[in-house]
């Protein structure tokens, strides 16, 4: 069972994971998988979406849209760092638009050791981790990119 950095498996991350990001993340199933976002794509005009819709926007057909996993890397298009959190952020954190190879730009949060790491055009690669704390104090998982380096 795959490990996160914690120590936790991916199993016992999935259950807490925001449930309204629950179907846009699929965990690995193995120590070699990387978790990877659950987008889609038109059969007819070919274009990637994420997240999901139930209508190509562009040619307006529903039965031409098929799941698939987008690339786990992409690079960092722009960021911010946010200095006033809402209630169950700490701040300050960043975020940022990433370009996945599919061609899509995504919004995210990003995970850094030190804001100055961050510079547009890095490689970033998706991992899960904590995202914020509930109401109750429970922590809550999503997915965020952080620098990748080879």
């Amino acid at each position: 069972m795959p490990t996160h950095e914690s120590g936790s498996t991916a199993q016992s991350i999935e259950e807490y994971i925001d449930p309204r990001l629950k179907p846009l993340i699929k965990m690995p199933e193995s120590p070699s998988e990387r978790p990877r976002l659950i987008g889609n794509k038109c059969k007819f005009c070919k274009e990637y979406f994420f997240p999901k819709r139930v209508l190509c926007p562009n040619c307006l057909k529903e039965e031409g849209l098929e799941d698939v996993l987008l690339s786990h890397r992409g690079r960092l298009y722009t960021y911010c760092i946010v200095k006033a959190a809402p209630l169950g952020f700490s701040a300050p954190y960043a975020v940022g638009y990433v370009d996945l190879p599919e061609g899509l730009r995504i919004f995210s949060p990003l995970t850094v050791d030190n804001e100055k790491e961050l510079q547009i055009g890095m490689d970033l690669e998706l991992f899960v981790d904590k995202i914020r704390e509930d109401e109750t104090g429970k922590t809550v998982y999503g997915y965020r990119f952080r620098p990748f380096s080879i």
